[in-house]
């Protein structure tokens, strides 16, 4: 629960429909290993750039604002979510995820964009550094996990296909007792050549 007068918010890039259908299916599948594991729903995912915690509301129209700005100009490019794994090893699950190919140095170069722009407004940077991928979920304990790491090794190579980042969004989220809800506050398109 967010304090009041403040917005939990986080930047991202957002997924079409068809990917997010891919991903639940994959998770369907993965469920049936029976693994103690806490499954992100396919709708909540997002292909996050920076998570900011709690933003004063005020702050929330100065970052959009600040980023419109930084990101004028950037073209879209293509990306794929292929390839299943899991942090920190397949062998220990701890966070199962679905990986992004494509053109990556562009993803990694919009997310040091983001980055610069949120240090300008004294929003702390990131220690680790920057890790495309898009979360499927969390293991809670040890129970399935045999089963999971098989069924991991399955879909290894999974590719649920490629899609463009022609926006970044400013997400808000609400932390509910079924789960995460995420409304965009500001889509940013990204229209450069």
């Amino acid at each position: 629960m967010s304090r009041k007068g403040y917005i939990r918010t986080f930047i991202a890039v957002e997924l079409p429909p068809e990917i997010r259908e891919a991903m639940a299916g994959v998770q369907a599948e993965l469920k049936k290993s029976g693994a103690d594991v806490g499954w992100v729903r396919a709708e909540g995912v997002h292909l996050t750039l920076k998570f900011l915690g709690d933003v004063e509301e005020g702050e929330v129209v100065k970052l959009c604002d600040a980023l419109s700005g930084m990101l004028a100009g950037e073209a879209p490019f293509i990306l794929r979510a292929k390839g299943i794994g899991a942090f920190p090893t397949p062998k220990a699950p701890r966070v199962v995820w679905l990986g992004v190919e494509g053109d990556t140095e562009r993803l990694s170069a919009l997310a040091e964009t983001v980055e610069r722009v949120c240090a300008g407004l004294k929003f702390p940077r990131e220690s680790r550094p920057f890790k495309s991928h898009l979360t499927l979920g969390r293991v809670k304990s040890p129970r399935g996990r045999d089963a999971l790491v098989k069924a991991l090794e399955s879909f290894r190579d999974a590719d649920l296909g490629e899609f463009k980042a022609d926006a970044v969004s400013v997400m808000k989220s609400e932390l509910k007792p079924f789960g995460a809800v995420y409304t965009e506050m500001r889509r940013i398109v990204l229209e450069g050549k």
